[in-house]
């Protein structure tokens, strides 16, 4: 358990930095934003309650929002995000895998599977960056354009989550 509570707060220190101090001056095509840091907060054991689930989502997007002068539109997508994992690990019913003492209780491929694995994180990333997007944007005046900086945010979030899952994933481990 001791190494599962370091494990996270090194990778939520490190994607803090990496988002802080490179990725928001990476100026990239199409006025696309590579956001990596959601990817430790989707990764979060199972094993955290709801409230703190929220309390730190809300904590760690604030921390980015300081670090990258964007007031409140990362702590709001963070904890939007918080929201929808917990309907969804409600809707998929996956609670008996997550909190198998053998599994340590974290969503990723070596408890659900990659298909499984993939299907959360798409839907994690998608809500998080739509609303981030929607709240950037503060209209529906321009919907389209909107959707395109999610979707190809969201794209690029998503692919760089999944090599990362899968640079550091135990091989041999997967369901």
């Amino acid at each position: 358990m001791q190494t599962s509570f370091w494990k996270n707060i090194i990778r939520l220190a490190f994607l803090l930095l990496l988002q802080a101090l490179v990725l928001e001056h990476i100026s990239w095509p199409g006025s696309l934003h590579l956001l990596v840091y959601p990817i430790a907060l989707i990764l979060l054991p199972m094993q955290i309650p709801n409230v703190a689930l929220i309390l730190l989502a809300f904590g760690y997007g604030w921390l980015v929002d300081i670090c990258c002068g964007t007031p409140g539109l990362n702590a709001a997508s963070a904890v939007f995000m918080m929201f929808c994992r917990i309907v969804y690990f409600k809707v998929n019913d996956v609670r008996d895998i997550l909190h198998d003492s053998e599994l340590q209780g974290s969503p990723l491929p070596s408890n659900l599977g990659w298909g499984g694995f993939a299907a959360y994180a798409a839907w994690m990333v998608a809500a998080f960056h739509l609303f981030y997007f929607m709240l950037q944007a503060g209209s529906f005046q321009h919907f389209p354009y909107t959707l395109f900086l999610a979707a190809g945010s969201g794209l690029l979030c998503y692919l760089a989550q999944l090599l990362v899952v899968w640079m550091f994933a135990k091989k041999g481990n997967t369901r």
